[in-house]
């Protein structure tokens, strides 16, 4: 899908807003980018050039290597402890055909680590790594979504064996991999459009803005809706970009200029500001007195993933501020899990069927070699981090629980239809599979039967 294409469907709207969107968010993300290492032409492999090449042929030999995990292997004896657990539910259009026994042994595998019973987790863990030392891999699309989640339950078991290396690295966003996502499918795009629009309505009535972001990482979010605001007189535009991990503070602060030259280019009065944060009550010091709203996106395929508790010192952070709206992006899975009755074996199987929906969605938006790229780079960590932050003990359930103590003080609100209208059109410029589902003050973008990451309002409950 070119890019053509879309601003032609997207100008069938009749908002100004919902015109210019994307044409601006196409170009800030070019012009913020540091090096610029993929050509315009995103169509099939040709997207790649030599340097993407040489890195996914060296990314097969290291999974080929990666996935012998010498020295565990299972027995048939080990293996009548095991025996059959919960019944696997897929999702709609996602078929796992011939996987149910893998499947089953990694539900069988978390329901042993749910219930502190090592020797059962161990073995469950020896059978997979077996199989999968012996699967063809470029045969099953979702192969390395079981050596992810297999790794997970590895790290996860106290009793697992460790392997000689890092099975999975740190996640890696770079620009090559953000613009694929960025123009092959719609979860960039739905996040930062349905925040965008949700913001932009709730100034309607003030000429003072003031966002404090979480995560602005590039701030490739923060263009469109400048410029819309530009577009309006007398008014002006704070940003406050929170920043939990001091090394990130020079990358902010560049971000941070890039986006007074762009405020300067369409005559948009523009304040940044940046501040390290380590406790809540550091939040104390942000300048209140604007039409003030909060901005988080979490979990999102695109952004870094960000430690629990980061999470929640925001969260309960701006909840200090009283501010007037706090936009929520989340992947739908960490909704899920933040439900309290949620189990770690119940979290688990919703976290594969999640995952291998999303793996589905990437597989029919990329070629072959850019899903490789994107599984190796953004999926596999994410999977792992998923597994291994949601709590397996009570003691780590009470600590994730309050991480989420925002929302005692806070309500959801009805996102407006045209937000609605928006998000619909977006999903079906991506074609068949993508849709959007409404329930509950809350949208999610979904690929086929599962949601995949949801935008929500919330003000205070007084209001």
């Amino acid at each position: 899908m070119s890019l053509m294409e879309y601003d032609n469907t997207r100008q069938l709207s009749e908002s100004n807003y919902l015109t210019e969107l994307l044409a601006c968010s196409m170009d800030t993300a070019a012009n913020f980018e540091t090096e610029r290492l993929c050509s315009p032409n995103l169509s099939g492999d040709s997207f790649f050039d030599d340097l993407f090449m040489g890195e996914l042929l060296q990314l097969e030999t290291e999974l080929s290597s990666e996935v012998s995990l010498k020295g565990i292997h299972g027995n048939k004896s080990s293996m009548q402890n095991i025996g059959h657990c919960m019944e696997c539910k897929h999702s709609e259009g996602v078929q796992l055909e011939g996987e149910t026994s893998m499947f089953d042994l990694l539900l069988t595998g978390a329901k042993a680590v749910e219930a502190s019973d090592w020797p059962l987790a161990c073995n469950a863990i020896a059978r997979l790594t077996h199989i999968l030392c012996h699967e063809k891999n470029d045969k099953n699309p979702y192969y390395m979504i079981f050596v992810y989640f297999t790794q997970g339950l590895r790290y996860k078991s106290r009793s697992a064996f460790e392997p000689s290396h890092e099975l999975v690295p740190s996640q890696t966003v770079t620009m090559p991999t953000f613009q694929m996502l960025l123009e092959l499918s719609p979860f960039v795009k739905f996040a930062q459009f349905t925040a965008n629009q949700a913001i932009f309505e709730a100034i309607k009535d003030g000429n003072e803005l003031h966002v404090v972001d979480f995560d602005i990482m590039e701030g490739i979010q923060w263009p469109p809706l400048m410029a819309d605001l530009a577009l309006r007189k007398n008014v002006s535009m704070r940003m406050t970009a929170i920043i939990m991990d001091p090394e990130n503070a020079g990358v902010v602060q560049n971000t941070g200029k890039r986006l007074r030259e762009f405020a300067e280019s369409v005559n948009l009065p523009f304040k940044f500001d940046q501040m390290i944060v380590c406790k809540e009550q550091d939040f104390d010091s942000i300048e209140v007195g604007h039409t003030l709203i909060a901005n988080c996106a979490i979990d999102q395929l695109h952004t870094p993933t960000r430690k629990l508790s980061h999470i929640g010192i925001f969260l309960n952070g701006v909840s200090r501020l009283s501010p007037k709206m706090v936009v929520l992006v989340e992947e739908e899975l960490l909704h899920f899990a933040t439900i309290a009755s949620t189990s770690f074996g119940e979290f688990f199987s919703e976290a594969f069927q999640h995952y291998a929906a999303l793996s589905d969605s990437i597989l029919y938006s990329f070629s072959s070699a850019g899903f490789r790229l994107i599984e190796k780079k953004i999926m596999g960590p994410k999977i792992l981090d998923s597994v291994k932050k949601f709590p397996s003990e009570g003691r780590e359930k009470v600590s994730w629980e309050g991480t989420f103590s925002l929302f005692k003080f806070f309500k959801q609100s009805p996102l407006s239809p045209y937000n609605i209208s928006q998000a619909k059109l977006l999903a079906g410029v991506f074609g068949k599979g993508y849709w959007v589902q409404h329930q509950s003050c809350r949208l999610s973008l979904c690929w086929k039967g599962q949601p995949i990451t949801t935008a929500s309002v919330w003000v205070p409950t007084n209001m």
